[in-house]
């Protein structure tokens, strides 16, 4: 009588459906004014001196993936967990820690890889950055891909969301040491640069990126930061300031960068970002 009675009771509870899940992997290629990202190559023309560089190292974190559905709505993407993937967030590394990239690591990463539930997918969407729940801590402790010291700053800024590094072949000894895009966190609060934030920082600095139109299948994401320091000299830097444009508010030599990853700065409204796009 009992088994009956669950039996019946079993089939009067509504059923949750388990949706199928399918793999989804995103890949990205990198390039510096549309040549292939290499640690031996150099690269001509950028900014508006014309410069030539080489690049010195090539890396990103991205979290908050999500696939686009038909309709419009955003479906996470359950990142799988590996060397370059950990808790959502993943490192984007094209450095393979030669030649010019001494700093760098020898192992590459140039995809995302996950799962979404079965369905049609038209789009994508993601955050370049790190959590603010995971972007200060101790990275010598942090699981990898978090564990990279030359990708942190300090406990108070965290994480160096972009590290883009780019000197030009004809830099003069006396001059900057090269021009480099970090772009991270600032102004957050804190006693010192070795104690985490308890609140958000003010400028969270974490750019979004969203394409409607991108097939996972048959497309890449081209990341090429040519577009971004279009308005700079690669070979000059604001006296008193870091070199390139590293985040830092009231530095001159980020007015025009900031805007074009999609991010306001100081009183330069933000723009469309022009780091990423879809080939």
């Amino acid at each position: 009588m009992k088994l009956a009675y669950s039996a019946a009771l079993a089939a009067l509870l509504p059923v949750t459906a388990v949706l199928a899940e399918q793999p989804v992997t995103i890949n990205f290629a990198a390039e510096i004014g549309g040549q292939p990202f290499a640690c031996d190559a150099t690269f001509n023309g950028l900014g508006t001196s014309n410069a030539e560089v080489n690049g010195t190292d090539f890396r990103l974190y991205a979290s908050d993936v999500a696939m686009i559905a038909t309709d419009g709505s955003r479906v996470p993407v359950t990142l799988t967990e590996t060397a370059f993937q950990h808790d959502g967030t993943a490192l984007l590394d094209f450095e393979d820690g030669s030649a010019a990239c001494a700093n760098g690591t020898a192992a590459v990463n140039t995809a995302l890889t996950g799962t979404v539930p079965e369905g049609d997918y038209t789009g994508v969407s993601f955050k370049v950055g790190v959590p603010f729940e995971m972007n200060h801590g101790d990275p010598t402790v942090a699981p990898t891909p978090l564990n990279l010291t030359s990708m942190f700053w300090n406990w108070r800024g965290g994480y160096k969301f972009v590290r883009i590094d780019m000197v030009p072949t004809d830099r003069n000894a006396d001059g900057p040491k090269g021009w480099f895009l970090h772009l991270g966190s600032t102004m957050c609060p804190s006693d010192g640069k070795t104690d985490a934030p308890a609140a958000p920082c003010k400028n969270a600095n974490l750019m979004e990126v969203t394409f409607d139109g991108f097939d996972s299948a048959t497309q890449v994401l081209v990341i090429d930061p040519a577009p971004v320091v279009a308005e700079v000299d690669l070979r000059a830097n604001t006296p008193e300031t870091s070199p390139g444009c590293m985040s830092f508010p009231n530095d001159p030599d980020c007015n025009t960068v900031l805007p074009k990853l999609g991010l306001s700065f100081n009183d330069f409204a933000a723009g469309e970002q022009q780091l990423i796009a879809v080939r």
